[in-house]
């Protein structure tokens, strides 16, 4: 009897929607929320007993009193090793710049209870760059205006890949110099397809441009070539390009299957060189190039050149912590250095492999790039009120059985791949675990490896990931868990919470999400999230803009109160899972439909439940299917064009789209709302409901969604 009432219900609504259509309403974007602001609490200088004080103007023959302070952090350390006690003992830093040029090392032999910080409003840098200053003259490059001054490259560790302006990361020259190429050929007869392994994962070291997108480079093994393909980028050092045929071969091989039409781009390209603030390094003539910016001179301009590339390693290293301190300017190379493949030494009777100096890496979330400061196998290690700033790798990494750590108000901005990496051994249960990132400001990551993720966590348990401004990313801004499917899975307990996620994607890779998951995490809750403006890939290949996207085996995950509005595709995406509870969420605008499950299976998939779904002539439920696989109750869905006569299908299309009856009929909308839920201004983007909407009739509860209430500091 039920399901004969909804049907007629549902064919009032057709009927009332049909001859009495709503306004649509116009606009697509609102105003961005506001930034977070950090407010650093400077506190009061008190000198501990056994505390030391370090200057950039010290001795290290000093005592280390603010007097007579010392000059390095590694004498620092030495000095610590000596006293006793477990008290806590602060290392203060003067203000100025601390050069890092050999890793800091940190081991179980370090003094635990240490707190390396700044000196009450003062700024302290430490710096992976060597400075740049003098010996500049002018010279004519390509027709336009350069500073040059002589850099000798006699081996490998002269060579840096970064370079640095105050604190702006300067850009190596691009070609082409707007959009992107397209592959014409990707010469598959002469790649290589590793045994169990799916097509996506074709190795190869060679493919074909359009003769007219190539020239003889002058220096072609400082070119890089970055093909963009899938949820990948591959970043390939140059063997040869050949302009007459346009055959180009790679000193490393792809992860992925490149096909016709990739997209890509030539790096560090002396011919291209011509825009402000670009640069150079030719090895071969021992000079850097620079184009100058409006105000420079040759005497007053001063750049940075990367030297290190990991600024500090923890291991068997207990409670030590960092406040206030300032970690930029690293340098990065390419990865895979080790000259194996797939696990396997190189073949060098296979012609891949002829040309062939890097191996290849794994294709998702810059997972194999190192870390500036990787922290393995230690215990409280703390991060508060810091700056990491042009980190050419990632940031911070923890792993190996790392537990009980917090990276609490810090800013995170132009990092080459991860801000944040939280990895653990495959055991269940986790070894690494409490591991916390809060109240922190994520920006502009992945600017080398473009696949990066704001936050990855791969193997851990009960981590806080919360209040986290995260936006500005080639792809994903937090992905949880690393197995795919069902079996047992070492991630859970994952609190994903009050993160400001937005402009993710900005249209350059596929398949991904503001929020992702993997993998069975039955603890694991998303929650309270506001999410906007996330888009994939445009063009031919282009797939997978999602908003929240629960990937392979995600199952048994909590997702409420979260606003998702905006994205390429749908807002909320499960590829497959099982029993996951979605309810309570407002997800809005979604460029391809509100709502897509991919894979049908014989479980329950997921609860759908008191969620508002509105779009704006796009599908409700972005796939059409006869059984019951996913249970849906007392949800508002409206359409901004056709009203409450929402449409199912994997498009707009006329023949293939389903009606409201049908799909009430097949067991879908129960209990369902449709009606305009009445937020204050849908086209601005205010999603404050009226004291009256109909959202409430589906047992939807308000909560918290304006974006700007998630500026936490």
């Amino acid at each position: 009897m039920a399901k004969i009432t909804a049907i007629f219900m549902a064919i009032i609504t057709w009927f009332s929607v049909v001859f009495f259509p709503a306004e649509p309403v116009e606009g697509k974007f609102g105003e961005s929320a506001p930034k977070v602001q950090t407010i650093f609490d400077e506190g009061e200088f008190v000198m501990g007993d056994y505390d030391l004080v370090v200057a950039t103007d010290g001795d290290d023959n000093n005592p280390g009193t603010l007097e007579a302070p010392l000059k390095t952090i590694e004498k620092a350390k030495e000095v610590l090793k000596e006293t006793a006690g477990d008290d806590s003992v602060t290392v203060w830093f003067r203000e100025g710049t601390y050069v890092i040029e050999d890793t800091l090392k940190f081991t179980s032999e370090d003094r635990s209870n240490v707190i390396y910080r700044s000196y009450p409003d003062e700024k302290v840098v430490f710096s992976g760059a060597k400075e740049i200053s003098g010996g500049w003259s002018e010279t004519t490059i390509n027709g336009v205006k350069a500073f040059v001054t002589d850099m000798p490259v006699e081996s490998e560790d002269d060579y840096f890949r970064s370079l640095f302006k105050g604190n702006k990361r300067l850009s190596r020259s691009n070609y082409p110099k707007e959009g992107q190429f397209k592959v014409a050929d990707p010469k598959t007869d002469e790649a290589v397809v590793p045994e169990n392994e799916a097509q996506f994962f074709t190795h190869s070291a060679v493919f074909y441009a359009n003769t007219s997108d190539v020239m003889d480079f002058a220096n072609a093994k400082d070119v890089d070539v970055r093909i963009m393909h899938f949820w990948c980028d591959e970043l390939l050092p140059v063997h040869s390009v050949d302009a007459k045929t346009g055959r180009v071969e790679t000193r490393k091989p792809t992860s992925m299957t490149v096909r016709v039409e990739d997209n890509y781009v030539f790096e560090n390209v002396k011919e291209a060189l011509s825009l402000p603030g670009e640069w150079y390094l030719d090895r071969a003539e021992g000079k850097l190039c620079y184009i100058p910016e409006e105000g420079d001179t040759v005497d007053n301009t001063v750049l940075y050149a990367g030297v290190t590339e990991q600024l500090m390693s923890f291991r068997g290293a207990k409670n030590i912590s960092f406040q206030g301190i300032d970690f930029v300017r690293t340098d990065w190379d390419h990865v895979g250095k080790e000259g194996t493949h797939s696990g396997k030494a190189f073949d060098e009777s296979h012609p891949l492999y002829k040309n062939l100096e890097y191996g290849a890496v794994h294709p998702q979330a810059a997972f194999e790039t190192p870390a500036a400061i990787n922290i393995a196998a230690s215990d409280g290690i703390d991060f508060t009120d810091c700056r990491f700033e042009n980190i050419s790798y990632t940031a911070v990494k923890f792993e190996q059985a790392t537990q009980n750590c917090d990276i609490a108000s810090s800013m995170f901005n132009e990092i080459g791949a991860n801000a944040v990496f939280i990895h653990g051994d495959f055991v269940v249960p986790a070894t690494t675990k409490n591991i916390n990132v809060t109240d922190c400001h994520i920006s502009s990551y992945g600017r080398i490896f473009n696949n990066a993720i704001g936050i990855l966590l791969t193997h851990a348990i009960d981590c806080d990931l919360t209040n986290n401004e995260i936006h500005d990313g080639w792809y994903t801004g937090i992905s949880v868990g690393w197995n795919w499917g069902y079996s047992p899975n070492s991630t859970n307990n994952i609190n994903i919470s009050n993160n400001l996620i937005y402009d993710i994607g900005n249209g350059w890779l596929s398949d991904m999400g503001a929020i992702y998951t993997l993998g069975i995490q039955p603890d694991t809750v998303i929650r309270g999230n506001v999410i906007y403006n996330v888009g994939c890939d445009e063009g031919r290949y282009g797939y997978g803009g999602w908003g929240v996207y629960l990937d392979e085996g995600s199952s048994g995950i909590l997702v409420e109160n979260n606003l998702v509005y905006d994205c390429s595709s749908e807002t909320f995406h499960q590829h497959y899972g099982k029993d996951n509870i979605v309810r309570n969420n407002i997800f809005a605008f979604g460029g391809e439909g509100a709502f897509l499950i991919t894979r049908h299976e014989e479980h329950n998939s997921l609860t759908l439940s008191n969620n508002i779904l509105v779009a704006d002539n796009a599908a409700m439920y972005a796939f059409k299917t006869e059984k019951d696989w996913f249970v849906d109750d007392s949800n508002l869905y409206w359409d901004y064009t056709s009203g409450g006569n929402v449409h199912s299908g994997y498009s707009m299309d006329f023949f293939d789209k389903s009606t409201l009856v049908i799909e009430v009929a097949r067991g879908y909308y129960n209990n369902g709302v449709f009606a305009d839920p009445l937020f204050k201004d849908a086209a601005n983007r205010d999603f404050t409901l009226a004291e009256n909407s109909p959202a409430l009739e589906a047992g939807f509860k308000p909560f918290a969604y304006d974006a700007g209430t998630l500026t936490k500091f």
